[in-house]
């Protein structure tokens, strides 16, 4: 049904990350952020389960543990990024999570038998360069690595180590949910591990600051938190339908851009200050999200 709109799905996901990522950063600051993951998932959950009754008949433990396992690596990788925010910084945690680009590419390679043509590899290489430069400090990351690894060093930077392990899992999570879109059905892959993933963490913030804190955290922020639950209910919806009728290593690519999105909203929104190289990599990067999509 969506074959031929696969590509359009991709931009679609890629836009509503940008404009997700951008409330999600303010809703944080408002109410949280596990408060702020479980309204995300929570409004998915509801909002997607009218769409999701039908494949209930399709279910069988043959499909069933993979959705098991992509809701554990839902929870655990929303846990490892926002730690890794929580202890690094965000411009050297943004480089660290490009690392979830070729990663995804890899496994793309390996278990799907997908292949790119050299002008592919090379507008993946562009987006990649261009999310690099969005960040703040890139030569600043580098250089910490550098010394690091040639013993002038003794540590790396707060959250590195988180941040890698969030790629790793952001790739094998991007991974899952295609393989769980083709299997069974695209909104099943998204809406199992949500569920999976608002119960654990509902629990826990349910024990941590009980129920009462929760919901006067929240009421306050009804139309932000109900706003950035919905788009980025559409952003993985619609990542997840294109990942189930196009390629995973291009998918993923296009959709990488995103972080572009949210930038220019902070210029426009929060008036924030961005450096030329910043300019840079986010046209360069939209510029081959764009290019990678139409060829």
């Amino acid at each position: 049904m969506f074959g031929k709109f696969a590509i359009l799905f991709a931009f679609l996901a890629m836009f509503s990350w940008g404009v997700g990522d951008f409330l999600i950063q303010r809703t944080v600051k408002k109410i949280g952020e596990f408060e702020t993951l479980i309204w995300i998932n929570l409004i998915g959950g509801l909002g997607l389960l009218p769409f999701v009754i039908g494949d209930f008949s399709k279910l069988h433990w043959g499909n069933v543990w993979p959705l098991i396992l992509l809701g554990v690596i839902d929870f655990f990788y929303g846990i490892t990024l926002l730690k890794a925010y929580d202890r690094g910084k965000l411009s050297v945690v943004e480089i660290i999570m490009t690392v979830e680009l070729p990663f995804t590419v890899l496994l793309g390679m390996s278990f799907f038998k997908e292949k790119l043509t050299l002008p592919q590899t090379l507008l993946i290489l562009l987006i990649l360069s261009g999310i690099i430069f969005i960040s703040k400090s890139p030569a600043t990351l580098m250089d910490k690595l550098v010394k690091f690894f040639t013993g002038r060093a003794h540590r790396l930077e707060k959250g590195v180590i988180l941040a890698v392990i969030a790629a790793f899992i952001s790739g094998f999570y991007n991974f899952m949910v295609a393989f769980n879109a083709r299997d069974i059905s695209a909104v099943m892959a998204i809406w199992f591990p949500w569920t999976m993933s608002f119960l654990c963490l509902f629990v826990y913030v349910l024990f941590k600051k009980g129920f009462k804190t929760f919901i006067n955290k929240s009421k306050k922020e009804k139309g932000m938190i109900l706003i950035t639950g919905l788009i980025d209910t559409l952003a993985w919806i619609s990542f997840s339908i294109a990942l189930s009728k196009n390629e995973l290593s291009i998918t993923t690519a296009i959709t990488e851009s995103y972080p572009a999105i949210a930038m220019f909203l902070g210029i426009k929104y929060n008036r924030e200050k961005i450096s030329g190289s910043q300019y840079f990599g986010a046209v360069a990067a939209l510029m081959g999200s764009v290019i990678i999509g139409i060829i």
